[in-house]
């Protein structure tokens, strides 16, 4: 093998190296996500007493997760769909009276 081959594979596996640890969230990113979401999603909801489920994940290439949002109110059985676009960090919200999710933890 050639010392140019050589490099040339070296310079590959270094990038794709690189290109796999850039991927890896840690979970202090991950919590400020989850932070990030769930605040946006309640404001956007406009309840006083929101109750947000876990959040719901999909693939990368969808770019939105969802979460459900909970009227606590007294009385109420008020929910709202809120999906959230992870590249342009906003909650679009809709109604989903009657659905329920268990809370978060």
């Amino acid at each position: 093998m050639s010392v140019t081959r050589v490099i040339f594979a070296s310079v590959l596996t270094v990038g794709a190296m690189a290109a796999a640890s850039a991927q890896a969230s840690s979970p202090g990113a991950w919590a400020e996500f989850n932070q990030r979401v769930t605040r946006s999603c309640i404001a956007a909801s406009g309840y006083r007493n929101a109750r947000p489920s876990p959040i719901i994940g999909f693939d990368d290439r969808v770019g939105k997760v969802a979460v459900l949002v909970s009227d606590k109110s007294r009385g109420s059985n008020n929910a709202k769909l809120c999906l959230y676009d992870k590249v342009k960090r906003k909650a679009y919200i809709d109604s989903a009276d009657g659905w329920v999710a268990p809370p978060q933890r």
